[in-house]
């Protein structure tokens, strides 16, 4: 039983890694079973014995993605980058390889937001990105960053954020200059409260 746990795990790792390049190479019309396992370089057989369809195979893949996304947004919170410029630096992708895994989560996140056994991923990845930025924004108001009011929407700077990683992920673009630029929009949101807190 632990062999086949192990062999699902690494099967898992492969299918995903298979989802990943065709969605962001070729895009969500180009996901095709056949594909999949030609990518894959694993026989269809094999991808049934472990898989039942081509939709368990799709969940387990984005599920896949967002953990991965997760796991490369919390790292690069750790990383050099200091106070607001911390947000860009880790939602932002910034290689070829982040770019591919964010194109892949786009691709697939109109099907998950309606799809019950995904919705529950998204919104654990957008809830542990909120917990992200609060601890960022918490951060920045101790140095006096920024101040921001009681009730600061996380879900608008979420979404900012979001929206910055989809136009990243698809348009070449310096990478320092599209930083530099997110923190200063995330900086222009949060100005309007730090007035409104400084004057009351």
């Amino acid at each position: 039983m632990a062999k086949k746990t192990e062999r699902l795990a690494i099967r898992c790792e492969q299918l995903s890694q298979a989802v990943v390049e065709i969605l962001a190479n070729d895009g969500r019309g180009a996901l095709t079973r056949e594909k999949i396992s030609e990518v894959a370089g694993l026989s269809r057989p094999l991808i049934y014995y472990y898989f039942n369809s081509a939709e368990a195979v799709m969940a387990s893949a984005f599920k896949w993605i967002c953990g991965r996304i997760l796991e490369l947004e919390e790292k690069a919170l750790d990383g050099p980058a200091a106070g607001l410029d911390r947000l860009a630096a880790a939602f932002v992708p910034d290689g070829e390889e982040s770019r591919k895994l964010y194109r892949a989560f786009f691709a697939l996140l109109p099907e998950a937001v309606i799809k019950d056994e995904l919705k529950g991923e998204v919104s654990r990845l957008r809830a542990r990105r909120r917990d992200l930025l609060a601890e960022v924004l918490l951060d920045s108001a101790r140095t006096g960053e920024v101040r921001p009011a009681d009730g600061c929407d996380l879900d608008a700077v979420a979404g900012l954020l979001e929206g910055a990683a989809l136009r990243s992920a698809v348009e070449a673009i310096t990478e320092s200059k599209y930083a530099n630029n997110i923190g200063d929009a995330v900086r222009r949101y949060l100005r309007p409260m730090r007035v409104a807190a400084v004057a009351a």
